[in-house]
């Protein structure tokens, strides 16, 4: 086997053959006829094989490596990693979730796996088919493994990015207690308690992990980009919003408000709103009242969660082993808005507070009803029971793994339509609401009756999970033996969305695989320029109740020139079905949509527009190629270089068409587009009948392809000074091409902003460690090279967004490493640490619009200091 890792542990790079587990390393080649398999669990990713082929190369964020990163969470781990080409902050997308997203190309295209298992869609994301990262405590992880490579033909559905393993603690040999506090400027404080428990015999093992984290709000008031959004000051434009308190009045017909020189009017700063006339509003007669609606706006949603993990196993024989493991977390996150506002709401000519006489448009924030919150709730169980054992030459595992997940989200303190517009009718003034006030609008009474009553919204989604495998080694080659792993699996799957519009569905998988690990030549066979040669081949056959079956192969070859040298491709194809919210969202009209048609010379007109899911979807499919070379001289000990060209291809994209663009391209979908039937006049004219519907749900249509180069340096350096640690990751897209319109070229998103995520054609991670005893520190710098703004469209604006470069620096203690230490330091560790030392603030981009950067890549939360403190006992 070979391994390169610094040896304090920070970085580790494992090829796919190299396994890690509680009692030690299994060596390369280890001929399992000739002694007994441990039957410890080991977690592999990439492959079920337990010789080393070297197949795929593996990024191994280990324990140690975690902690001297700081990293409060594991999203916030994988903006180390440069084939994630981006992470949106927390807040930005519904329950605050995060995603992986290798290689940009889709939340569902990597698959998470827990202790090499399949993780289910967190119950509130089954919009996006993903597993919410936030919803894994980190002091509980391990290592997290990340494979950059298509996987299918081992693990099945969603592999087509690739592959991260969260392994969690396994094995606790001392009680642990730990404490962490972090703090941005002005929020965002967070704390976080952590308890860690193990107990052993000869034969019994158990241990038990809790979590438990608050974090509190970071608000817009906080941050200048979010509390002044008149961004004329970056060039740019004013993004403040007329709903705003003060607020401002419109005529509703073309003519001016009566007794003013113009349509609109701001309400005057001061204003009782009692007693007004027109002539109060000639200062303010064509100028609005704006407000950076923004600074209400949670960056960091508040967060509060809990989690226990148990882990056991009982050995009942020399050759057969049970294990459980079990996973509970509780989890909230709120969400801060802006308050609910009129937005050109009419106010009637008898509202008591209008001083008009005439019917108004007004926009107006409802301020004294204050901010609204959107609260998003889960709490999931996941269980794991299993045996694993040994039969002659071979070694087997079967388990069962349950997930349930259910989850609630609503809105709290929106105000209701019916009873804002019951309010402006009033004609009792202590019953009316005012619009025409600095201030609140009404008493609080008055403000409290207009708040609607939060619909919940439920989620559930639920898995059943059988799997099992066996391996061994079947066949001596003259290179070494010939290992085969074969097995099978069965899932049953199900999702429920029970809010305004309802979803109940469900799929069952069963699948049949099998891996084979050839070893063709090695060093003892004296062939030039060829130490060593083997190949793997895997292949999958999965079979889907809802669309049918897929077969997926892989083929790896490593050669090995000489020892130092190590060359690698492998070719493979992969695919991912359609979710079942794609599949089988309901499909809703929606009325009255204004478009225009291009078939009757753009006229204009008001159609049904259908939304929802699409039941005659196809699987998206792709292909994958990978080619890599790693050296580790051994002239320069502990060194390692290694460059990957990789290639993606997707097919058959599951895409939403707006209803405009369909009637663009009615052509390619005309059963998508429903008309009347032609009058007289439009037969004598030559025009097809009025457009009576279009049907705007999922479709497969498209293409994506995106290729580059991912380069990595790392060196253990021992002296006199301590251990040195340098090390340079970094990812070069050469290529992100994707379809987004028929009859169009595909956009090349190379260094373009958009809000699906920006792939910028570098990014970058280097950092130095250094330890010394009890003594360490680091420094990690991140680096993100300029690219081309967009309007909110995704259409080049001829600006360039501003490059970054981000420090991140932290010091520890650790008397885990001294023997000699005092009895009451024993077992201690300490880490103090800041992320992004500098405070670098993102730079201003147009492609979030009123938000003022790219959500994508830049982190308003800026300098975030923390410190860690744990004991062993």
């Amino acid at each position: 086997m070979r391994r390169s890792m610094f040896v304090s542990g920070r970085w580790l790079l494992l090829t796919m053959g190299s396994v890690a587990c509680a009692s030690g390393s299994y060596a390369a080649g280890r001929d399992i006829t000739e002694e007994r398999i441990e039957l410890e669990e080991v977690v592999v990713t990439g492959t079920r094989l337990r010789s080393s082929t070297e197949a795929s190369a593996l990024t191994v964020f280990d324990r140690a490596l975690i902690e001297e990163l700081g990293s409060a969470s594991v999203p916030d781990l994988l903006r180390y990693l440069p084939q994630q080409p981006f992470m949106p902050v927390e807040g930005s997308r519904f329950g605050g979730a995060q995603f992986v997203e290798l290689r940009g190309i889709g939340a569902d295209m990597t698959l998470v796996l827990i202790n090499g298992r399949r993780a289910v869609t967190s119950a509130p994301q089954i919009a996006f088919n993903a597993f919410d990262l936030n919803s894994m405590p980190i002091s509980a992880v391990e290592r997290i493994d990340v494979l950059a490579d298509g996987a299918s033909a081992v693990y099945g559905a969603d592999a087509v990015g690739g592959v991260v393993n969260i392994v969690l603690k396994r094995a606790i040999d001392a009680p642990e207690v730990g404490l962490r506090y972090g703090t941005a400027r002005d929020g965002a404080e967070e704390f976080r308690a952590s308890l860690g428990a193990g107990f052993s015999t000869e034969r019994f093992s158990a241990a038990l992990s809790l979590d438990w984290l608050n974090r509190e709000f970071l608000l817009g008031e906080a941050r200048d980009r979010y509390r002044n959004q008149d961004y004329r000051r970056f060039g740019s434009v004013d993004q403040r919003s007329p709903n705003g308190n003060p607020g401002n009045v419109t005529s509703r017909t073309t003519a001016n408000l009566p007794g003013l020189p113009s349509r609109t009017a701001g309400v005057p700063e001061g204003s009782t709103g009692v007693g007004l006339t027109p002539e109060d509003f000639l200062e303010t007669a064509g100028v609005r009242n704006l407000e950076s609606l923004s600074r209400y706006r949670s960056i960091i949603p508040e967060v509060e969660r809990g989690s226990a993990i148990l882990n056991a196993t009982y050995d009942v024989g020399q050759s057969l082993s049970l294990f459980v493991e079990g996973l509970y977390t509780d989890r909230s996150s709120i969400s801060q808005s802006p308050p609910s506002a009129l937005n050109g709401t009419l106010v009637p000519a008898t509202n008591p507070f209008n001083p008009f006489g005439v019917p108004v448009s007004s926009n107006f924030l409802l301020t004294g009803i204050g901010p609204q919150h959107s609260v998003v709730e889960a709490d999931s169980l996941r269980a794991v029971a299993g045996a694993r054992g040994q039969v002659g030459s071979f070694d087997w595992e079967l388990s069962y793994l349950y997930s349930d997940e259910t989850g609630r989200s609503w809105v709290e303190n929106t105000a209701s339509p019916a009873a804002v517009a019951a309010a402006l009718a009033a004609t009792n003034p202590a019953l009316a609401l005012n619009p025409f006030q600095d201030g609140p609008g009404g008493s609080q009474a008055l403000l409290d009756s207009l708040v609607a009553q939060p619909t919940v919204a439920n989620y559930v989604s639920r898995a059943d999970f059988v799997s099992g495998f066996m391996r061994g080694n079947v066949w001596q080659l003259p290179a070494g033996p010939l290992e085969v792993v074969l097995g099978g699996e069965y899932r049953e799957e199900s999702v429920v969305f029970d809010g305004s519009i309802f979803i109940d569905n469900g799929r069952y998988v069963s699948a049949a695989f099998a891996e084979v690990s050839v070893p063709l030549v090695d060093a003892a066979m004296e062939i030039p320029a060829v130490r060593g040669l083997s190949m793997t081949v895997a292949a999958r056959q999965d079979r889907y109740s809802d669309f049918g079956s897929d077969f997926n192969p892989q083929y790896t070859l490593v050669w090995q020139p000489v020892s130092d040298l190590n060359v690698r491709v492998s070719y493979g194809t992969s695919f991912r079905p359609p979710s079942l919210f794609d599949l089988y969202f309901p499909r809703t009209p929606f009325d009255n949509t204004p478009v225009t048609d291009p078939r009757r010379n753009n006229e204009p007109t008001f159609v049904t527009v259908i939304h929802g899911g699409n039941p005659e979807l196809e699987p998206v499919s792709a292909q994958s190629l990978t080619a890599g070379v790693t050296w580790s001289p051994s002239f320069l000990e502990g060194l390692r270089v290694s460059a990957t060209y990789w290639r993606i291809e997707l097919d058959d994209r599951v895409q939403t068409f707006t209803e405009q663009l369909v009637l663009e391209y009615e052509s390619l979908f005309p059963e998508r587009v429903m008309r009347a039937a032609p009058t007289p006049a439009d037969v004598a004219a030559g025009l097809p009948g009025v457009v009576e519907a279009v049907d705007s749900s999922r479709l497969n249509f498209g293409a994506l392809e995106t290729d580059g180069v991912d380069l990595d340096l790392r060196w253990s350096i021992g002296s006199s000074w301590g251990e040195w640690l340098p090390h340079v990751s970094a990812t070069w897209v050469n290529r992100y091409e994707a379809g987004q319109a028929p009859g169009t070229p595909p956009l090349d998103r190379v260094d373009l902003a958009s809000q699906d995520g920006s792939i910028l054609s570098w990014r970058a991670v280097a950092g130095l460690g250094w330890q010394r005893n009890v003594w360490g520190a680091a420094l990690t710098a991140r680096y993100i090279p300029e690219y081309d703004d967009a309007n909110a469209i995704g259409v080049r604006n001829g600006r360039t967004i501003e490059d970054q470069f981000l420090l991140d620096a932290q010091v520890s203690l650790d008397f885990r490493r001294m023997e000699s230490a005092p009895t009451w330091l024993r077992g201690l560790s300490l880490q103090a640490g800041v992320v992004n030392l500098f405070d670098e603030e993102p730079p201003f981009a147009e492609i979030s619009a009123t938000l003022g950067y790219d959500l994508t890549q830049g982190d308003m939360r800026q300098r975030f200091g923390y410190i860690n403190l744990s004991k062993r006992f």
